[in-house]
């Protein structure tokens, strides 16, 4: 109940942030190396929602798994991209990272709860696939150094908010709310794999 409460303060403490004059610039102004690892999980909507997703269902299924999952989820991810770039390569990863959406955005539609241990596996593999495909992201950095620690925030950031979403639409409108989010981004996974969108 207590983190609920901070939801509506941090929301007006970014709105101040955002009408502080030079703030939006000095936020563009980042290194290119860790802008361009933070803009992969943040402009491709495969990442956004399947991050967003996870970040939504984890919070609904609570006893602390949130927290646990998310940081589960990163280091799978790091670790998994890291060895996608020395060149151990899994096989449809894309239809894997697409089956994602589907998934996590049906366990949301459906309110499916799942013991701990399995819900952590299925985040790590969640973190595993969409590092394999972020650490493919397109702009190449000019830092290298600084595109991973980029990247982690990017995902942090995504993660976090479907956490923070998901005590905000359940404060609006129940549960009702989140299945409706979750039924959506299944729908776009499901499109993704037919090759529609």
């Amino acid at each position: 109940m207590y983190r609920h409460g901070l939801i509506l303060p941090c929301l007006c403490l970014l709105g101040l942030f955002l009408l502080i004059p030079g703030a939006a610039q000095a936020a563009t102004s980042l290194p290119s190396g860790f802008s361009a690892g933070m803009a992969g999980p943040m402009l491709t909507y495969v990442h956004l929602l399947g991050l967003l997703g996870l970040g939504l269902w984890l919070d609904m299924q609570g006893r602390g798994s949130p927290g646990t999952g998310a940081a589960l989820a990163l280091v799978a991810g790091l670790l998994f991209a890291f060895l996608w770039r020395m060149g151990v390569h899994l096989p449809y990863v894309v239809f894997a990272l697409e089956g994602s959406l589907v998934l996590f955005g049906g366990l949301l539609a459906f309110t499916v709860s799942m013991p701990v241990a399995l819900g952590l596996v299925l985040a790590a593999i969640a973190g595993a696939v969409h590092g394999i495909s972020l650490s493919q992201w397109g702009g190449t950095p000019t830092n290298a150094l600084l595109f991973w620690p980029g990247m982690v925030v990017g995902c942090l950031l995504i993660l976090s908010a479907g956490v923070g979403l998901s005590a905000t639409l359940y404060q609006f409108g129940g549960g009702m709310a989140s299945r409706l989010i979750g039924a959506i981004i299944a729908i776009v996974g499901i499109l993704m794999l037919v090759n529609v969108i």
